[in-house]
């Protein structure tokens, strides 16, 4: 029988390290330490090293993060602002059909008791100033003055 290999990290047992956060964290936690005990037996200047080159990991990981947390929250924000535009236009139409609404049914309710539309009155207007015109030329012929006869004027008595 031919025989496994082992990982990189040496693991042959249990779910690879992109299956199980857990086991990859582990996994790392063992690699950390082991490079520490080398560290610490072979040279301080290699501990150093270590500890630079993992304060840049760990840098270079937290602005991915950042990245990552921001793209997130601008592309939540666009979306909750498309979704509020929407709901205010939606609004908006339901509103102007409510007006249209009440509109049709007030003036439905003044036509059942007899009110005039504004055509109506606006026709009526017109007839009135064209017969107020035409009295107005009426009064004005008839109330031409009489010639004033030279007769004087009889008085009755009784």
């Amino acid at each position: 029988m031919a025989a496994k290999k082992k990982g990189k990290l040496g693991a042959s047992a249990g779910p690879r390290g992109g299956d199980n956060l857990l086991y990859s964290a582990h996994q790392i936690w063992l690699a950390g330490l082991g490079a520490l005990s080398r560290a610490q037996a072979g040279a301080p200047k290699v501990f150093e090293d270590l500890m630079r080159e993992g304060s840049k990991l760990q840098g270079g990981a937290l602005d991915a993060a950042r990245s990552v947390v921001m793209q997130a929250f601008q592309g939540a924000q666009k979306t909750v602002n498309k979704r509020v535009d929407d709901v205010k236009e939606q609004a908006t139409e339901t509103w102007d059909n409510l007006e249209k609404i009440f509109q049709s049914r007030v003036q439905r309710a003044m036509h059942q008791l007899g009110m005039p539309t504004a055509e109506e009155i606006t026709a009526l207007s017109r007839k009135v100033e064209e017969l107020a015109a035409s009295v107005g030329k009426l009064a004005a012929t008839r109330a031409k003055p009489r010639k004033a006869s030279s007769r004087p004027r009889r008085r009755h008595a009784g």
